[in-house]
């Protein structure tokens, strides 16, 4: 009677933990596919990040918002280090990366 019952206590322990480990799989698979999403979305955020950097890109993304055509653009795309340095408010583009 004692070994049946020690028994039946080990098979309930184990359908418990087995039922919590289920869960935790559940879960863990709800957070990898998350987790796969969201590399998928920085791939895609880095190649937008390339083409933003990209003065060519910009120009494009200019065409596509402002129906009007802008006279220079190439004088109005400016590095970071000489914005301190100038007097025209009309920026349109900045060129991130360093020539």
């Amino acid at each position: 009677m004692f070994f049946l019952l020690i028994n039946l206590v080990i098979v309930f322990l184990a359908i418990f933990l087995g039922n919590l480990t289920r869960k935790l799989e559940i879960n863990n698979n709800l957070v990898e596919k998350n987790i796969q999403k969201e590399k998928e979305q920085l791939k895609v955020n880095k190649i937008e990040y390339s083409f933003y950097n990209n003065p060519n890109y910009l120009k494009k993304l200019h065409n596509i918002y402002f129906a009007y055509e802008e006279e220079d653009l190439e004088n109005k795309i400016i590095d970071l280090s000489n914005v301190s340095n100038l007097k025209n408010n009309k920026i349109i583009l900045v060129n991130l990366k360093p020539k």
